[in-house]
């Protein structure tokens, strides 16, 4: 495996076509836990930072629910989750779990940043532009995904095209 595992779906479908074995999972599982754990230490020795930054995700989220369903989102965030080779997917891979707020996906200063530009909804395909990685001096990659629904009514990659800044 790569240093950093796939993300926990990737993971669940690797393990369930027998591609890792259950030892192999649990490993690459642990590292998702120390990573989450380890945010929520930096939060607890920081509380003001990490009240800003749920605020910025609060109202990231609410600019989107204000123009789309709460469930397209999600949906487009669990769309993107399934790539492979896209970095952020790995914290997005339970955006299809309502009962989890939407504002826990979204990134607006801490790193790895992942923000979503602009959203364009059609009945059978979507549009996405994300921005996300470094924070601070670096320009955060920006990307364009157009996902189109299959015959399951289901989102998946059509195209995608990274946007110089």
């Amino acid at each position: 495996m790569s240093e950093v595992p796939p993300s926990p779906r990737q993971l669940f479908h690797l393990l369930d076509t027998g591609s890792i074995t259950p030892e192999q999972f649990r490993e690459s599982m642990a590292f998702h836990a120390r990573e989450v754990i380890e945010e929520m230490e930096e939060d607890h020795l920081n509380p003001a930072a990490a009240f800003v930054e749920q605020m910025l995700c609060r109202r990231a989220a609410a600019k989107l629910l204000k123009h789309h369903e709460e469930t397209l989102v999600r949906e487009v965030l669990l769309a993107l989750s399934e790539l492979s080779d896209f970095p952020p997917g790995r914290w997005l891979w339970n955006a299809g779990h309502p009962h989890i707020p939407l504002h826990t996906f979204f990134r607006i200063k801490r790193e790895p940043v992942f923000r979503m530009v602009s959203l364009d909804a059609a009945p059978q395909v979507v549009t996405v532009v994300v921005e996300y990685g470094a924070a601070g001096y670096t320009q955060p990659k920006k990307e364009e995904f157009r996902l189109r629904r299959d015959r399951r009514n289901q989102l998946g990659l059509e195209r995608r095209r990274m946007i110089l800044n």
